[in-house]
């Protein structure tokens, strides 16, 4: 299938698995300059092996932790020193904490929140600078259906996933403007 992405450039948080994984074996596919981030090395440099086996296009992989500040900008800069643009950012990294209420402390409340959702707000506000020089750049957020419909034991999880959700929604209002 054609998607007509050919030469563009992606970044993928949470590129080195499941859904970032098969995003990024994708993009390779239809001819995308891919970027993946993650923090854990051994699983990007297996995901590079896969990438290339899959595809026959080698991808820039980046050990980043999204919910750090500094991480973000250095993966951003990365892409745009290698690459001179980005297209498309697919924000994807999070993993499931999942628990009863009474079972989540604040701790893990803050730091599900930050991956999910702030490491979102935070690479979109990064690349938005290089998405509006695209004329025509692209955001995908990542959530699940629990953030519509959350089962019991499903925070904070469900919550974080719900606020992407609503992330989403207000920021394709937004950004539609700028044909993004």
């Amino acid at each position: 299938m054609d998607l007509q992405l050919s030469g563009k450039v992606a970044l993928i948080t949470g590129g080195s698995q499941g859904i970032g994984l098969a995003t990024a074996i994708e993009f390779a596919h239809e001819g995308v300059e891919v970027v993946i981030c993650a923090r854990r090395q051994e699983l990007l440099d297996e995901a590079v092996s896969r990438i290339d086996k899959d595809t026959g296009k080698s991808v820039l992989a980046l050990s980043a932790d999204v919910s750090q500040v500094n991480d973000i900008d250095r993966v951003m800069n990365a892409v745009v020193t290698k690459h001179g643009r980005l297209d498309i950012l697919v924000n994807n990294a999070g993993r499931s904490a999942a628990a009863a209420f009474d079972e989540v402390d604040d701790t893990v409340w803050n730091e599900d929140l930050d991956l999910k959702l702030m490491a979102a707000i935070r690479c979109s506000r990064f690349a938005l600078p290089y998405l509006e020089k695209a004329d025509g750049g692209r955001i995908i957020n990542i959530t699940s259906v629990g953030g519509k419909a959350p089962p019991a034991s499903s925070l904070p999880t469900s919550v974080s996933r719900a606020a992407g959700i609503a992330l989403t929604k207000a920021m394709s209002r937004d950004l539609a403007k700028k044909n993004i």
